[in-house]
């Protein structure tokens, strides 16, 4: 007899935060419960996080910990798929269930999830290899599209507005274009990021995300060739990009070879080391 069922739901992408994906999964589940008899005594959510790319996946993490504690003897998922992509971390949960004798495990799209016998435990293992695979050719297929998007110069991703652009990633935001010229001009002319930083944060400017400005954050964006409208990919300019350029190529050019030579043995404040006339 099940005493205490757990849900769990996951999705790889949720950009926007909607967390409709999740919680179609969860309405599923529990209608699955219901129909089962079974109590459901917690929900666990891992929203906008993937199994494939090896990021932690803290409701996952807990839900191991209930298990293995013993508060948890059922499990309901949408598809075996949303609980595991990789065959290592699936080889580790059914160690986990085996030495805490949880048996009930039933997906919604998959049916049951039988790990207590040998036949059981190979079909999860031939899930976990199909998963894996298809996870390996989607990513594949995501690196051959954003390398061709990179080729034709063309925008690509989401995720956090790119300071000095609007959210499309095509147009410029007048004010903070106005403030990647000045940041370029002073760190040309040999003025340290963190000098920089300081004077815009003392002058109300903030970043992209309202934050004040650093020398990491500052530097990040100034050797960044999006701000004189180049795409760039894996740190090698591919293409002119479709959205307009704030800073020249040439400036652009000259504060990369900054930020490489910085790399080489600059110090944190963005200033280069200080040589000695009898140093050597």
């Amino acid at each position: 007899m099940v005493r205490s069922a757990a849900v769990y739901a996951r999705i790889s992408s949720d950009p926007d935060g909607t967390h409709l994906g999740v919680d179609r999964q969860i309405e599923d589940c529990q209608a699955l419960a219901k129909s089962l008899g079974w109590p459901v005594s917690e929900v666990y959510i891992d929203n906008d996080v993937s199994a494939y790319s090896g990021r932690r996946r803290p409701e996952y993490e807990r839900l191991c910990e209930e298990i293995k504690a013993g508060s948890v003897d059922a499990l309901l998922v949408w598809h075996p798929d949303r609980l595991h992509r990789s065959p290592r971390e699936l080889e580790d949960f059914i160690d986990l269930c085996e030495n805490a004798g949880l048996t009930h495990i039933r997906t919604v799209r998959a049916g049951d999830v039988d790990l207590t016998t040998p036949h059981g435990r190979m079909v999860a293992r031939l899930g976990g290899v199909i998963a894996r695979s298809e996870s390996d050719k989607a990513a594949d297929r995501l690196r051959r599209k954003h390398a061709e998007l990179a080729s034709k110069g063309k925008v690509s991703g989401g995720g956090t507005r790119p300071y000095g652009y609007t959210q499309d990633r095509l147009h410029l935001v007048p004010d903070e274009a106005a403030v990647i010229r000045e940041a370029a001009k002073r760190s040309l002319a040999g003025e340290s990021s963190r000098s920089i930083c300081s004077d815009l944060n003392q002058r109300g400017s903030r970043t992209t995300g309202g934050g004040e400005w650093d020398a990491g954050t500052l530097n990040r964006m100034l050797r960044s060739a999006r701000i004189s409208g180049r795409r760039e990919h894996h740190g090698e300019i591919t293409a002119k990009a479709e959205w307009p350029g704030i800073i020249t190529p040439a400036q652009s050019d000259r504060l990369r070879a900054l930020a490489r030579r910085g790399a080489a043995g600059a110090a944190p404040s963005g200033r280069f080391p200080r040589r000695y006339l009898l140093a050597g």
